[in-house]
């Protein structure tokens, strides 16, 4: 995968020049058909700052849709400070009450690489994984990011993550690559509070183009949600998300 950092000069000046194009183009494709409908994501803090992953995400598909393909429902269920094994309870009921096409799982943010938590983890996706599957929707794997402080936990997280979803042959969602591609190459958008863990709202909104990218195939770039962010913020971090999605599909 390349996360190489943007070289000054020449390299830079056309990637200017690429968001200033996608800003005033701004124009978006049509969802595809494989795009689940219904999506349900589970998780904690990480999920719920900023109004939400799921509104975000239900704005960007909003703004994606046509008269004759309309998104279905995007919600959230979530615990504060929540790692995966302690879903369990909600999980369940929320299968039974409702239909749902993609169950995203996104775990405590050293729930996949902590000595003490990963094998309960690993334990608490295979089983959900199995529900989720039992109940006829797709289970998807939100992999986070890395702190601020600790730039490293995101190839640890990368490697804990893609490895749940081989064995589960699930999709894995790579945000926590985007923010790290985000941090090399544009270091003045913060996507991380001061607290060293929790999202802005441009990490958010990249998060949520990130999902975006993989559950629908289709580049968020172009969309004309941006969340509040300015247009070019927006349009980079859209880029950012499609090429990410893209460079881990490659991985696979």
């Amino acid at each position: 995968m390349l996360f190489a950092r943007e070289t000054k000069g020449f390299g830079r000046l056309l990637t200017l020049a690429s968001l200033v194009l996608i800003s005033a183009l701004w124009t978006s494709e049509p969802l595809s058909a494989e795009t689940p409908e219904d999506v349900l994501f589970v998780g904690n803090s990480f999920s719920y700052y900023n109004n939400g992953l799921q509104n975000h995400y239900r704005r960007l598909l909003n703004a994606a849709s046509t008269a004759d393909r309309a998104p279905g429902k995007a919600r959230l269920m979530t615990i504060s400070g929540g790692r995966l094994p302690e879903h369990r309870g909600g999980l369940g009921e929320m299968l039974r009450a409702y239909d749902w096409d993609a169950v995203v799982l996104q775990g405590y943010s050293l729930g996949p690489i902590d000595a003490a938590m990963a094998e309960p983890f690993r334990e608490a996706a295979r089983e959900y994984a199995e529900w989720i599957r039992a109940d006829g929707a797709e289970p998807v794997f939100f992999m986070t990011w890395a702190y601020l402080s600790r730039p490293e936990m995101t190839a640890t997280l990368d490697a804990a993550y893609t490895a749940i979803g081989r064995e589960l042959d699930a999709r894995v969602v790579p945000v926590g690559r985007a923010f790290a591609a985000v941090r090399e190459e544009r270091g003045d958008i913060a996507l991380i509070m001061d607290d060293d863990k929790h999202p802005t709202l441009a990490g958010t909104y990249l998060a949520a183009c990130t999902f975006f990218a993989a559950l629908t195939g289709t580049t968020p770039a172009g969309l004309d949600y941006t969340a509040g962010l300015d247009r070019t913020t927006a349009a980079y971090l859209q880029s950012v998300a499609w090429r990410t999605v893209e460079e881990y599909a490659a991985r696979q």
